[in-house]
């Protein structure tokens, strides 16, 4: 049996490269058979390759050194070559490209040939050199591959502010966009201890132009305002101020720009045991509050368990993991956001956004930015609820045509005036007309002869009172007017009714005013029109969006 590594033929490569007939050449080994002139020349023939002496074939035959030799010229073979095609992006950061099979004839792509085409086409920056190499070691062909990308600018800074803290806590919307919120995962605190490490001003940042795959730069800009580290109370900043830290163990968080670390009361219950708390910082309630009970913080409230007829007041924002139970006395109000599972006979007023899991029943809510019930029933019964932005809902009203108001999409401050000036106009109308009867009694008792000191004593008094109230009437007849003409509501607030909205309910959007049908409506979204309320259905496939702050 004859040795496989001595016995193997010759063997050769005929292709094209740029222009030109290339032969290769593969030694036999010692017992193989040799390339033949003759069939190199049928392959010729195949191909088309120009004709060309033997004696050059011979010559490279008798080398046989396994290199491209050139043989003849060969314009024709350029359309055997791989197509490479080349595309770049609007911005010009970044070109992708494709490169074909070659044709049987035509010598593999090379990366300088590729590299050509690139260039040829503009491309001659940030091109990815291992990327292609790799397509091209695997003649992984036909396949999209990014090719080059730019080089973005880098902006310039004097310093940057990097904090060492969640400072985006207790936004679930963000991730949970209107999906059951779970509030037993929300915690607003975030205790740190003494000396902890808070913010920090890193290096400055240095500007550095871009540059486009095409070789076009970009020109970077700076911005040289100066940074510094705001620091609140409890903090205490390093001697170059470039470093805060914690005065005391406590909780953190941004306060109008200022870092401050607060301290923190933790208590089982609020009852006889601890007295009412009224406290700057933090409150955390592990359990429950007792009816009569009130809780001041100037930072958040979080309660574990249930609130009954309580009152709550918090500069930040207030938790209830579970709820409250107002009996008619309870009351909340907050600067930041509100977060409960219900709601129940209560009162609130809250500055920023009320997230309710569940429901809102028979209480009066006065919400400046957005209020979403997010769970399973999410309905709101009985009540009023005056929202400055959007509210959203499954259901609205009850069955029972449980008397509901809802008011959106205008400043709370400015709708409560207007229902004040609106309520005085009443209250001064029923006291003039009262004012107005028992004066012509008394007129009418002059005119009988019954003209009495004590008779005509009251008439002058109740002369001037009328005076007044007729004067006060005309006040309140303007002040009514203006603030009517300024209640226009948002054009982007919106209610949604998941579910149903019963007949009932009313819900106003500035003084535009909706009554629902008998039959009440399913599945709506409310908004406000040119010149009424627009109704229109509501798709949980394409559900609008609200943006919050």
């Amino acid at each position: 049996m004859r040795n496989t590594a001595e016995s193997h033929d010759g063997s050769f490569k005929l292709f094209y490269r740029k222009g030109w007939a290339y032969l290769t050449v593969y030694p036999p080994g010692e017992n193989g058979m040799p390339v033949y002139a003759e069939q190199i020349q049928n392959r010729m023939k195949l191909l088309n390759v120009p004709v060309v002496g033997s004696r050059k074939i011979l010559d490279i035959i008798e080398t046989a050194e396994g290199r491209p030799e050139p043989l003849v010229e060969w314009p024709e073979g350029e359309q055997l070559t791989s197509r490479i095609r080349v595309e770049i992006s609007e911005d010009k950061m970044s070109a992708h490209m494709i490169i074909d099979a070659p044709k049987k004839g035509a010598g593999p792509p090379t990366f300088a040939e590729v590299e050509e085409e690139l260039e040829n086409q503009g491309v001659v920056s940030g091109i990815d050199k291992k990327a292609v190499e790799k397509v091209l070691a695997a003649e992984d062909y036909g396949k999209r591959i990014l090719a080059a990308e730019g080089t973005a600018p880098v902006f310039g800074k004097t310093r940057e502010l990097k904090f060492h803290f969640n400072t985006n806590r207790g936004k679930p919307w963000l991730e949970m966009d209107f999906d059951r919120i779970n509030l037993k995962e929300l915690n607003f605190i975030e205790n740190v201890k003494k000396d902890d490490l808070l913010a920090e001003l890193l290096p400055p940042v240095t500007a550095a132009d871009g540059i486009m795959v095409t070789g076009e730069r970009i020109p970077a800009s700076s911005d040289m305002e100066t940074i510094s580290i705001n620091a609140g109370g409890n903090t205490r900043l390093d001697e170059d101020g470039s470093k805060l830290y914690a005065a005391i163990d406590g909780n953190v968080r941004i306060v109008r720009g200022a870092v401050l670390v607060e301290p923190v009361i933790k208590v089982d219950n609020v009852n006889y045991e601890t007295g009412n708390i009224r406290f700057d910082g933090t409150v955390v309630i592990k359990n429950s509050i007792a009816d009569g009970f009130v809780v001041e913080a100037g930072g958040d409230i979080q309660v574990g368990k249930g609130v009954g007829r309580a009152r709550l007041s918090a500069g930040g924002n207030i938790l209830l993991k579970a709820g409250i139970s107002g009996g008619g006395e309870g009351r909340i109000e907050c600067r930041g956001n509100m977060f409960a599972k219900y709601i129940e006979s209560s009162t609130l007023l809250c500055r920023g956004n009320a997230f309710i899991e569940e429901a809102v029943l028979h209480s009066n809510l006065t919400v400046w930015k957005h209020c979403v019930l997010s769970g399973r029933r999410s309905e709101i019964i009985g009540g009023s609820i005056i929202v400055g932005g959007s509210l959203w809902c499954k259901k609205l009203g009850s069955i029972y045509d449980t008397p509901t108001y809802a008011a959106l999409g205008v400043p709370p401050d400015l709708f409560i005036a207007y229902r004040e000036a609106r309520k005085k106009q009443e209250e001064n109308r029923e006291a003039l007309n009262k004012a107005d009867e028992q004066l012509d009694r008394l007129e009418n008792a002059l005119q009988e002869g019954s003209a009495n000191e004590r008779i005509l004593l009251a008439r002058g008094q109740l002369s001037v009172q009328t005076e007044e109230l007729r004067a006060e009437s005309s006040g309140l007849k303007i002040e009514v007017s203006e603030l009517r003409d300024t209640i226009k509501a948002s054009r982007h607030s919106i209610l949604v009714v998941e579910d149903t909205m019963y007949k009932g309910v009313t819900v106003h959007f500035g003084m535009k005013e909706y009554h629902v049908p008998d039959r009440g409506v399913r599945r709506t979204i409310l908004r406000s029109g040119e010149s009424a309320v627009l109704d229109s259905g509501y798709n949980p496939g394409s559900r609008p969006v609200l943006v919050f702050d």
